[in-house]
């Protein structure tokens, strides 16, 4: 039977194979996954999520790790399965609560060592490489790396081996054949598996609803050469900036063509760096800088930008609303969205393609050619996996409630025994016995705000909330000697239809100081201030009711004659 614990109960799990979800499960990113065997715990991934309209302001989402004050003592180690930002991206932020180490490959490894320099945590971290032909041991659990496809060097699922059975976390992938960089998808590493019987698959659920297989990144970067031959104008293709494969495919469809490449966007320069670093991106001998577009003339160049999911920060918004110092599109040029629309930001997407399709840019995306294939297995994919492994347990992971629905659905056609549509803070005892889920934890995502993590709840996030739904009248009185209220009453406002702030004014003052004089006579209200500011809110708020079907905030500033 389902229990709820909260963050301040005790919590110890000494027999027994466990998962818990803390983030990545009915939704698409801030991936975050424990497993306990024995009351030792292990995390996979802590990665960021976007944000959307319900935090004005605020760009990025990660889990809510208060579970792990629980657990700190034994959690052993955070190991990364790959270096896409919804799987590795949280970790700076939470550079002061990570006392374990953390597991990465080279790139990833490489990838991290930047940001924390950029984050200046370096030394509050303890990082470690992978050596991924070798089986990592921690305490209850043996680790084997598994190399995949995805969009990104160095993707690995990973084998967890314990005494209660062994468990395979695919994380992100797919089966692609003809990779642009990396090794194509090798079936008998996976097939293996199953020769030691599977006690679970917790399997990336992302394209569970996509029919057939997803296609190989190859078929993109012919396609993308074949489009930049038709157009004799300047170029913009935005994408994910750690989809190193898009970027290989867009630098050598742009050679074919004769285009110098320019890489606008921060994250997008660092990832390019890291993976000319690391040995990949080969032969970039056509890349430019920023500053020298301006040479080139508009058939011979090609920009990478950030802002595929329509970020206010990025370089392709900055670009489509003329506020970026060295870019300028004209009538006829030509913008790429190489990229999938993450769930949730399609409003922001679309109103930034609308603004370039009113100033006459061409926009082609993928629904319109071939212009993207994605990192994750399609349905016939995701057989193929559960038909090479044969696992006793599906548990559907990295997908919205759809894409798991889906993934059940698949799981149970391969004949899989068990099956389990978890939420993230659900403890799920996977063995031994029959799994269930025995307790439920709280959970939640915090907001990044400047650099730094605050509780989703916090007042400010609240505020900022009420201010973008209700708005705000700020007023200013002042009390006379006399203790009668000036004449020169001041309101602004902000948020609120008021088309004559002169007619609202002097409204209130009729209501207010109405008010004012009765509770005066009764309550002596003149002598406490804070009585005052609360007739003020009552006072605007019944009139904002009733002409707007608003509750603004109300701020009082109160002046006393001396």
């Amino acid at each position: 039977m389902e229990n709820r614990m909260s963050s301040s109960d005790n919590f110890n799990l000494k027999n027994g194979l466990f998962f818990l979800p803390l983030g990545g499960v009915g939704e698409i990113g801030a991936n975050c996954y424990l497993y306990c065997s024995n009351n030792s715990w292990i995390m996979i991934d802590l990665g960021v999520s976007f944000a959307d309209e319900k935090f004005p302001g605020i760009d990025l989402l990660v889990p809510n790790l208060d579970f792990i004050d629980k657990i700190k003592d034994k959690l052993e180690a955070i190991i990364i399965s790959h270096g896409h930002e919804d799987h590795a991206g949280a970790i700076p932020f939470y550079a002061d609560k990570i006392n374990c180490p953390i597991y990465a490959t080279n790139f990833v490894y490489n990838l991290l060592l930047k940001k924390f320099k950029d984050y200046k945590i370096s030394d509050k971290i303890k990082l470690k490489k992978i050596e991924t032909n070798k089986i990592l041991s921690l305490n209850e659990f043996e680790f084997s790396f598994l190399e995949t496809t995805h969009s990104i060097p160095e993707p690995y699922a990973i084998l967890i081996k314990t005494n209660y059975g062994n468990i395979l976390h695919t994380a992100d992938w797919k089966i692609d054949k003809n990779p642009i960089i990396g090794n194509s998808f090798n079936p008998s590493l996976f097939k293996k598996i199953s020769e030691e019987n599977l006690l679970a698959l917790v399997g990336d659920s992302t394209n569970a609803n996509v029919s057939g297989s997803s296609g190989s990144e190859k078929d993109v970067q012919e396609h993308l050469k074949n489009l930049f031959s038709r157009y004799d104008k300047r170029i913009v293709i935005t994408c994910f900036s750690s989809n190193i494969s898009r970027l290989q495919s867009i630098a050598d469809a742009a050679k074919k063509n004769n285009r110098h490449v320019a890489v606008l966007g921060r994250s997008l320069k660092r990832m390019i760096e890291t993976a000319i670093e690391c040995g990949y991106l080969k032969n970039l001998t056509n890349i430019v800088s920023e500053d020298e577009i301006q040479y080139f003339s508009r058939e011979n160049i090609v920009i990478i930008c950030t802002g595929s999911q329509g970020e206010k920060k990025s370089a392709l918004y900055r670009i489509a609303y003329n506020s970026h110092s060295n870019i300028y599109l004209e009538k006829g040029d030509l913008v790429i969205f190489s990229s999938k629309d993450i769930p949730g930001n399609e409003k922001s997407i679309n109103n930034l393609k609308n603004l370039l399709i009113k100033k006459k840019i061409e926009i082609i995306s993928n629904e319109d050619e071939f212009v993207h294939v994605s990192g994750h297995g399609s349905i016939e994919e995701i057989k193929k996996m559960y038909e090479w492994t044969r696992p006793v347990l599906s548990v559907p992971v990295h997908g919205e409630p759809i894409h798991l629905l889906e993934h059940e659905k698949i799981a149970k056609s391969c004949q899989v025994p068990y099956t389990k549509i978890l939420e993230n803070g659900s403890l799920l005892k996977i063995g031994p016995q029959k799994p269930e889920v025995i307790n439920k934890i709280e959970t939640g995502k915090m907001i990044v705000e400047g650099g730094k993590i605050y509780n989703s709840e916090s007042d400010f996030i609240r505020q900022r909330i009420k201010y973008s739904y209700e708005g705000i009248i700020m007023i200013t009185l002042i009390i006379n000697k006399d203790l009668s209220i000036n004449k020169d009453i001041i309101i602004t406002h902000y948020g609120l239809p008021i088309a004559n702030i002169e007619e609202f004014t002097s409204n209130f003052k009729i209501n207010f100081i109405e008010s004012y004089l009765k509770l005066e006579k009764n309550n002596n209200i003149s002598e406490n201030d804070d009585n005052i500011k609360h007739l003020c809110k009552k006072v605007i708020k019944k009139y904002c009711m009733n002409q707007y079907k608003r509750k603004p905030e109300v701020q009082t500033h109160i002046i006393r004659s001396k």
